[in-house]
């Protein structure tokens, strides 16, 4: 009897509860009911977010998918470069395949197709980047910087660091691809020093115009 009653007691200790599980949340969005259609619900997306307010002024951000659908992408010319705020901007990221070495990738964007072609697009880069390994020659930078200790900095007085005659250089390339290529089909390459170079933006109007003093 004794032992009886001790079995019933563990018996009673090993009793395990089950809880049913607690939902996950794609449990709680419904599926669509075709598989063409948008998802009513945009719980998941940032890009798609009815809560998101697009920007008066655009600004770039990182890669994270196709366009939402009310990006001005594609839609008919209005407005003025240099008179109204782009409607989107495009950035162009670092290319750290060679190493630190300031580079920007020459992948084409296709938020760009239509207005520039892919060749158009990698020459640009390509003429950019090559002004870029000029500008930081260790040769070059060798000798300003040898003449900067050795005349205790007199030197930059009177003569023009490699460096910043091809960052000048650099600019009248840009404001020459800006007249010539891109402002006509309602683009604008923005001068990348002001970021650090870290990317390289390129606005996005929708007018095939801008003002003769732009």
């Amino acid at each position: 009897m004794f032992g009886s009653s001790a079995s019933g007691r563990n018996t009673r200790q090993l009793r395990l509860e089950f809880k049913a599980p607690s939902p996950q949340p794609w449990d709680e969005v419904d599926p669509p009911t075709d598989n063409n259609e948008m998802y009513a619900s945009d719980y998941y997306s940032t890009l798609n977010s009815k809560n998101r307010q697009r920007p008066l002024i655009p600004h770039s951000t990182y890669y994270f998918g196709p366009p939402p659908p009310d990006s001005a992408y594609g839609t008919a010319p209005v407005g003025q470069i240099g008179v109204h705020h782009p409607r989107e901007i495009v950035r162009i990221e670092r290319d750290y395949a060679g190493g630190e070495l300031t580079q920007f990738s020459p992948v084409f964007p296709l938020e760009l197709e239509g207005r520039i072609t892919p060749t158009q697009f990698h020459q640009t880069i390509n003429d950019i980047n090559e002004i870029l390994i000029s500008a930081h020659s260790i040769r070059h930078a060798f000798v300003d910087n040898f003449l900067a200790v050795a005349t205790l900095q007199l030197s930059s007085l009177v003569m023009t660091s490699h460096y910043t005659k091809e960052m000048r250089r650099l600019k009248r390339k840009i404001e020459e691809l800006n007249t010539q290529l891109y402002n006509p089909v309602g683009l604008h390459i923005l001068w990348p020093q002001k970021v650090a170079f870290l990317f390289l933006e390129i606005e996005y109007y929708v007018s095939s115009f801008f003002p003769s003093d732009a």
